[in-house]
């Protein structure tokens, strides 16, 4: 935790004004943390207990239609940059806040003010793409996680590595998950597969990286869809639907070399990613290890079953429609896509108790009370 902050928050000012968030929201647009701190700023301005200011670009003023609705500073430093960890705090006048959200474990050095910090997973320890990303991840999220007041881990799944690896009072770690997008709740126009209204499996690859097993999914679906034209004679083979910042690069490989079955619609638009996954018949999460899954609750959220790997932070998110492999082979992969194949959809009805956990009402009010009590323990000090 910090050093004492000058500027003491009067315990009876927050119960007649909303609580003053300054929000780290330099990775918007940027991914899956991107789209974590949009949907907690989209829940907490709806709640209206909350003044919120964003330190961003002035790129990301210009692209959000609820930008008008929170403060901004602007800033240029990187992630992960000297900058960053020892000047940006410089920059900012704390004594207008009372507290600051870093949602990623990339927590600046001197800021004065109770802090809260979201770790999404453990990915750069458990399965590194670089030998020298484990020595670099571990002492920033140490530093992090002993400097902050709260650590939000977006899974159990999370949280337990977090109390395996690091020395941490488990109060002081709790979950709170992703929310579901309320963009992908609204109607749009209806966007369908490139020249046919053929049944499809879909896929979103937020990236490339070894541990989202692309190559595993590509191989699963060639081999799936050689047994369904062996055995299935008369019935259409349901088409691969690959979308995502992740299927954008495996554009030019596919177009070398196609899969059969495979179409790659890269990034898309939110209109496009409803529908596409509103009409799919299963998504597909091949993933070897994962913090959270936005797609999988995202697709739930649309009726749409996954299939999954036996990961621990996918089985946290499975509903009773869902098909989770029995293993991280290839077959068993494969098995998945045929049982989805059989098997028929159940009402959303089943689904609501289910997604009301990672509604915008739900996780917003859970990020405020902690916000609200890291406050009141600073001014008991």
């Amino acid at each position: 935790m910090e050093q004492e902050s000058s500027q003491l928050i009067d315990r009876t000012a927050l119960t007649v004004r909303p609580l003053r968030l300054l929000i780290d929201g330099r990775k918007l647009g940027d991914g899956g943390i991107g789209v974590y701190i949009e949907n907690a700023i989209l829940g907490l301005l709806q709640s209206g207990k909350v003044k919120i200011t964003v330190i961003g670009s002035r790129r990301s003023r210009e692209l959000f239609s609820w930008a008008d609705s929170v403060n901004w500073i602007f800033s240029t430093a990187r992630q992960y940059s000297f900058r960053e960890y020892f000047l940006l705090a410089r920059t900012i006048d704390f004594s207008q806040f009372d507290v600051f959200h870093a949602p990623h474990y990339t927590l600046p050095f001197g800021v004065p003010i109770p802090t809260v910090v979201t770790v999404h997973d453990l990915i750069h320890l458990t399965h590194p793409q670089s030998f020298y990303y484990p020595l670099i991840a571990r002492r920033l999220i140490a530093s992090a996680i002993k400097r902050s007041c709260v650590v939000i881990a977006v899974s159990e799944d999370t949280r337990r590595g977090i109390l395996d690896q690091f020395r941490v009072d488990e109060q002081r770690v709790v979950h709170i998950p992703n929310a579901i997008s309320p963009y992908l709740m609204e109607e749009g126009d209806m966007f369908r597969i490139r020249n046919t209204d053929a049944p499809y499996f879909v896929s979103v690859l937020s990236n490339t990286k070894p541990h989202k097993g692309i190559a595993d999914l590509l191989n699963a679906y060639s081999a799936f869809r050689s047994e369904f034209m062996a055995g299935q004679r008369g019935r259409e083979c349901p088409k691969l639907v690959l979308a995502g910042y992740g299927a954008e690069a495996l554009r030019v490989a596919n177009d070398d070399a196609p899969v059969e079955g495979v179409e790659i619609c890269g990034a898309v638009e939110v209109d496009v990613l409803r529908q596409l996954y509103r009409g799919a018949q299963s998504l597909i999460v091949p993933s070897f290890v994962e913090g959270f899954c936005l797609p999988a609750v995202e697709a739930q959220s649309l009726g749409t079953r996954v299939i999954c790997r036996p990961v621990g932070a996918l089985k946290e998110l499975v509903a009773n429609d869902d098909i989770v492999t029995t293993d991280f082979s290839v077959e068993a992969l494969v098995a998945g896509m045929h049982e989805s194949c059989l098997a028929t959809r159940v009402s959303m009805e089943s689904k609501r108790l289910h997604l009301e956990k990672f509604s915008l009402p739900n996780i917003s009010k859970q990020l405020l009370n902690v916000y609200t009590n890291v406050v009141a323990a600073r001014e008991l000090l």
